[in-house]
């Protein structure tokens, strides 16, 4: 209910019910903040449990995953040193000793066995016969390490192994000497240290822990039941949660329980098992509830008293504010006679009747003036709609003029406090306009001189706010860390020889610094690159062109070739130029499909120029078997590959080695391209990929290049929605890796 709906209610009613309401709510403030005050500190309380309940879970996690990997890796090596055995070394007795090694250094197996590769069980720990030659074909273990040929963790079983009770084993493959599967080592854990492992954490009234197998079986569970009759919990909504989340926590409502429970759970996933911690929510909200009902029932309490109060105390006072009331609706008719009769009666406080005598007072000056008055607020309404008016129209105009405008600008008042900023400021120094406004001078200045480069003298900074009039040039960063050059004016506002503040104007001239730096880049680039080939076809055209000699055909065509491959090597430069042209412009086309790496990897290979194709390049595929489709443009990928093959061949002292390997999650594939050459140093990685850098430029005047190429692959990448980095040492080569995204669309190929 609004303020204005209550009003409309509460006009209608006496003053003693005014009053009376007035009260109760005087009381209610107190006990509902000192209510909310509780249930918050409770609420805090009981956040801080759940916290606790969460770090128990996830400490449960680890520990079950360290005692669970600490056995795991013994079976592992046990497993490794019986593959490295000869088969003198694989009889039943030489296996029984190293299991019985195994058995009596490591605590928690109730049996260690070897398994042939027939699911037969040929030696155990024990010098008994007794489970020799027994089938485990039918275990959920068996069929598991053959299928993926790796140490695993088996769901809950029974069988004479696991000495007819519920048990989990590790099982780990044994290889031949070529490689091939011979069984595997068995290790059938028990559960009572694990039991003790996980009961030895205090989890806090009410609460249990759980711990499941992959399969959903319950290793450990309060209620031992569950556990002996190997339960399937794999239904619980948790299971389901935790096999998605990897760890969280929500309400449920299990199987084994009527009421609903807070549930930490967390997936361990190098296990594939997960643990839960689980509490009833009536034990969570029971002091909440608890603090509810007592402020309901002190609130309640509360009302009724005041109530009480409140009716005998407007009691008093009803019948003088009724008098009060009936002389205030004459006066409010226009009638300003004093009545024949007292209006305040007998017994009134002293208050009441001299508030009576002025308003005797007030009615006569009212009935004067009244006329004036609404002849002069006429006047007066008239001039202020006028200067309201063009005050409005004023403000907006400037207002628009500042906001339209390219440059920054700030205004500090008298109290060196920001008075106005336009968003063009706010941008420019990436601070938003709610902070912005009103932030005191000091502080603007401050968040500016952050920007600074460390080698930029602040004390230009300063001179800023020193002097009436000044300008200045200065360097800030972005928040990627380029520079960005300001020219800044500082002004005074100023008006009759009254201050009223000061100003300042922020020119960003980083365009016509680039484009300069640009300009000089080019140049130098264009008079060196183009020069040598120029050179050489004017060379060639002008012996061809000898009237004095005749030259054969074969020298004629020697010429040609040589004319031809220069006019090729300038169509590259252009090329570049054109190319990084598009990426500054925005204008990178990409036209993506469906690819395979294997093959772009291949046409770039093709795509290699015959000087460097004639040079012994070793080039090593190594695509993974499940490296998925990527989604890009063939050629612009190639042109990427092909940059990369030719960096790595002609910055190399070596024979050039390059190795090409992928790896891929959800969203992209990553493609890693190691090379042998002379590498990068540090200090030049973070500008590799800018365009015009070369990071030796006498190496690259003689090895050729316009320092374009990977700035081009970075721009590819970029309008693919992917990256390129690099990693590199001296002396040892470097290492790029393209980030691709892969293609999810269906099984259509390039």
């Amino acid at each position: 209910m609004s303020w204005r709906a209550g009003y409309f209610l509460l006009k209608h009613y006496s003053m003693r019910s005014h009053l009376t309401i007035t009260f109760a709510l005087m009381a209610l403030i107190p006990i509902l903040i000192l209510g909310g005050f509780q249930v918050s500190q409770i609420k805090h309380i009981t956040q801080e449990t759940n916290q606790n309940q969460r770090q128990t879970t996830y400490r449960l996690g680890d520990a079950v995953e360290a005692y669970m990997s600490y056995h795991r890796n013994a079976v592992e090596t046990l497993a490794a040193t019986i593959s490295a055995s000869d088969a003198a070394f694989r009889t039943r007795e030489s296996l029984t000793l190293k299991l019985q090694s195994l058995q009596e250094n490591l605590e928690g197996f109730t049996g260690i066995y070897v398994v042939d590769d027939k699911g037969m069980i040929k030696a155990t720990h024990q010098m008994s016969t007794d489970l020799i030659g027994t089938d485990v074909n039918d275990r959920d273990y068996t069929a598991r390490v053959k299928a993926g040929q790796k140490a695993i963790i088996s769901s809950l079983f029974k069988g004479p192994e696991g000495l007819n009770q519920p048990a989990i084993a590790i099982a780990v493959p044994v290889y031949k000497g070529n490689k091939q599967v011979d069984g595997f080592v068995l290790a059938v854990l028990e559960l009572a240290p694990i039991k003790t492992l996980v009961t030895k954490y205090d989890y806090g009234t009410e609460a249990y822990p759980v711990v499941l197998d992959h399969a959903g079986k319950p290793i450990y569970h309060p209620n031992a039941a569950l556990t002996e009759a190997m339960a399937d919990l794999s239904k619980e909504a948790v299971v389901a949660d935790a096999k998605m989340l990897k760890q969280g926590e929500d309400t449920y409502t299990l199987s084994s329980s009527s009421h609903k429970e807070l549930i930490t759970y967390k997936l361990i996933p190098d296990l594939n098992l997960i643990v839960w911690v689980s509490r009833s929510t009536a034990a969570v909200n029971a002091a909440f509830t608890e603090s509810l009902r007592i402020t309901l029932l002190l609130l309640v309490f509360t009302l009724i008293l005041t109530v009480l109060l409140g009716s005998l105390l407007a009691k008093r006072l009803n019948g003088t504010i009724h008098a009060l009331v009936g002389y205030t609706q004459r006066l409010a008719g226009g009638s300003f006679a004093q009545p024949d009769q007292k209006v305040v009666p007998r017994g009134a406080p002293a208050e009441l009747h001299q508030l009576a005598e002025h308003f005797f007072r007030m009615a006569a000056q009212i009935k004067e003036n009244q006329r004036a008055l609404l002849q002069l607020n006429s006047e007066l309404e008239h001039r202020v709609e006028e200067r309201t008016q063009r005050l409005q129209d004023e403000h907006a105009t400037l207002n628009a003029v500042l906001e339209s405008m390219s440059d920054a600008i700030v205004l500090i008042d008298v109290q060196h406090n920001v008075l106005y900023a336009n968003h063009q400021m706010a941008e420019s120094f990436a601070i938003p306009m709610g902070e912005l406004s009103h932030m005191p001078e000091a502080d603007l200045f401050e968040r500016i001189a952050e920007l600074l480069p460390e080698d930029q003298d602040e004390l230009q900074l300063r001179k800023l706010t020193a002097e009436p009039r000044v300008q200045s040039a200065l360097t800030v960063k972005t928040e990627q860390g380029k520079p960005r050059f300001m020219m800044v004016s500082a002004f005074q506002v100023a008006r009759e020889e009254r201050v009223f503040g000061r100003g300042y104007v922020w020119r960003d001239r980083t365009k016509e610094h680039e484009i300069d730096a640009l300009k000089n880049d080019l140049i130098s680039l264009a008079s060196h690159e183009f020069k040598t080939p120029i050179t050489s076809i004017r060379g060639g055209v002008e012996t061809l062109l000898r009237r004095d000699a005749h030259w054969d055909e074969d020298f004629k065509l020697e010429l040609l070739e040589g004319i031809h491959e220069d006019i090729g090597r300038i169509q590259d430069l252009i090329d570049e130029w054109l190319d990084i042209s598009k990426i500054e412009s925005g204008a990178m086309g990409i036209h993506p499909q469906p690819l395979r790496l294997a093959a772009v990897i291949e046409s770039a290979r093709q795509r290699l120029p015959e000087d460097i194709s004639a040079a012994r390049i070793q080039l090593e595929v190594a695509l993974s078997s499940d490296t998925p489709l990527v989604f890009a443009d063939k050629l612009r990928m190639e042109q990427v590959f092909l940059n990369l093959f030719i960096n790595a061949v002609r910055y190399n002292e070596r024979e050039p080695i390059i190795k090409v390997t992928t790896h891929a999650d959800e969203e992209y594939v990553y493609v890693h391209v190691q090379d042998n050459g002379i590498g990068i140093a540090e200090e030049h990685l973070a500008k590799l990929f800018d365009r015009f850098y070369r990071v030796d430029v006498s190496s690259s005047r003689q090895t050729g290049g316009t320092g374009l190429g990977l700035a081009i692959c970075k721009g590819i990448m970029e309008a693919h929605g992917g990256t390129i980095q690099v990693e590199s040492q001296l002396g040892e080569g470097s290492r790029f890796t393209l980030m691709i995204p892969r293609f999810n669309g269906g099984d259509e190929l390039a």
